[in-house]
């Protein structure tokens, strides 16, 4: 690595401000990362993994003390300086004699539903001969939509022995998460000065949109045949009808003889099955959003948009319907990024797609004219398309149109309230409201 890209990279991550203290303009992703705001952000985060909220309090109260003391010589205040320092060190020198030196093991799930809650166990071993006390497991919050409500708490932890806890945290938004390395921290004796360890590296967590399983989608017919190769599309899991017995022929699997028969027959039969159809559909999510003025992002917080969110609550509702049989998702295109999903009729396909949805951002631009032209052929070959968008104007029209140009045939959802102008036919509009409240259970 050369020493630009390294520098580069250092900067970077400097801008992404502190794993256990990110302000919201310091998420990775911003239009606008101050650099004197990440130094503030270092400061408070180096600071506040040093000092309990005690001891930050304390300290003011003691500059207060001090200052005091220094103009009134004779005050009785000057008392108060020598019985905080001895606290102090008498703190000092207890927390480095226990300090923790802990091997953690940490387990949590790779992908949750936005709105719930999951757990995170740790297995924890003392390196040490001395006991640990007053332990605390990762007590920040792993990032700004992942919320502790129960942290992982060792009231004492035996030298060189091990022992297993566990917290819950709670899912608040969408997205994909990088979770910081597994930190202890102890506060032992007075709870003023933390002493704490980490392991390296970290984690990833996928949260998906909650969504409200639909009943029955009327699905696009394709005007090309998809049951041919479909077997050798997914052949794990798939399910077949068996239909009767024939004789045996040269290149038959013997796995498929039936035995019983043959005993009766005195000769080999073998078994046919009837291959259910497996139905292909690309799967097209509009992610356009007109970014907000300048101004809101430096003075408030960007609260997500409630088209998109439903569009993508609505897109996870949709693999789900499919992943339960009625068909596979081959396709799926999110803004401007385009992607293939070479599963089957399983929990892989939709799982796949649940980690595609959490990681979507708005587009500043119109997604839909960012799409590579082999997007249309590949859609063109599986014949059929569900599209959702978020708007209908010229750039959306002409998409739908040279859709039908190439021989797809397409559903359209249209997330909205209301929209102006003529709208294609077959087009169905869906309340974004109606969606956050699982209304929608059938399209």
């Amino acid at each position: 690595m050369g020493f630009e890209a390294f520098s580069r990279r250092i900067l970077n991550r400097f801008l992404d401000g502190p794993p256990s203290f990110q302000p919201f303009l310091l998420r990775p992703g911003a239009r606008y990362r101050s650099s004197t705001l990440a130094l503030a952000a270092w400061s408070w985060a180096i600071l506040r993994s040093v000092l309990s909220p005690v001891a930050l309090w304390l300290l003011p109260v003691m500059a207060l003390a001090v200052l005091y003391a220094s103009v009134a010589m004779e005050a009785p205040m000057r008392v108060v300086i020598p019985l905080f320092l001895a606290i102090f060190l008498v703190e000092t020198a207890a927390g480095m004699l226990f300090r923790p030196r802990l091997e953690i093991d940490r387990t949590l799930p790779e992908r949750v539903r936005a709105g719930s809650s999951f757990r995170t166990v740790f297995r924890v071993r003392n390196r040490r001969r001395l006991p640990a006390y007053d332990l605390t497991l990762d007590p920040f919050d792993y990032a700004f939509g992942l919320k502790h409500e129960a942290a992982a708490t060792v009231e004492v932890l035996p030298g060189r022995s091990s022992c297993t806890a566990s917290g819950r945290v709670r899912a608040v938004r969408r997205g994909r998460y990088r979770i910081p390395a597994a930190r202890a921290e102890s506060g032992f004796p007075f709870h003023l000065i933390k002493w704490s360890c980490r392991n390296r590296g970290g984690a990833m967590l996928s949260v998906y949109p909650a969504f409200t399983p639909l009943r029955c989608f009327a699905m696009p017919v394709g005007k090309r045949c998809q049951a041919s190769g479909s077997m050798s599309y997914s052949r794990v899991g798939e399910s077949a009808d068996l239909i009767g017995v024939r004789d045996y022929r040269d290149g038959d699997d013997i796995r498929h003889i039936d035995w019983p028969g043959s005993a009766r027959t005195g000769s080999f039969v073998v078994k046919e099955f009837e291959e259910n159809e497996l139905k292909r559909v690309a799967l097209i999510v509009d992610t356009f959003v007109p970014p907000p003025p300048f101004w809101s992002l430096r003075f408030r917080r960007r609260q997500p948009d409630e088209r998109l969110e439903a569009a993508l609550q609505l897109a996870a509702a949709l693999a789900d319907y499919f992943s339960r049989g009625e068909a596979v998702v081959e396709l799926f295109a999110a803004g401007p990024t385009l992607y293939r999903l070479e599963t089957g009729r399983n929990a892989a396909s939709f799982e796949s797609v649940c980690d595609i949805l959490a990681g979507i951002e708005p587009s500043p631009k119109p997604a839909l004219n960012q799409l590579e032209p082999e997007l249309f052929r590949d859609v063109a070959r599986i014949g059929g398309a569900v599209v959702l968008l978020l708007g209908f104007d010229a750039d959306r029209r002409r998409f739908i149109e040279q859709l039908h140009g190439h021989g797809v045939s397409t559903r359209i959802l249209l997330i909205g309230d209301a929209f102006e102008g003529e709208l294609p036919e077959g087009c169905s509009t869906v309340s974004p409201r109606a969606v956050q409240n699982g209304e929608v259970v059938s399209l």
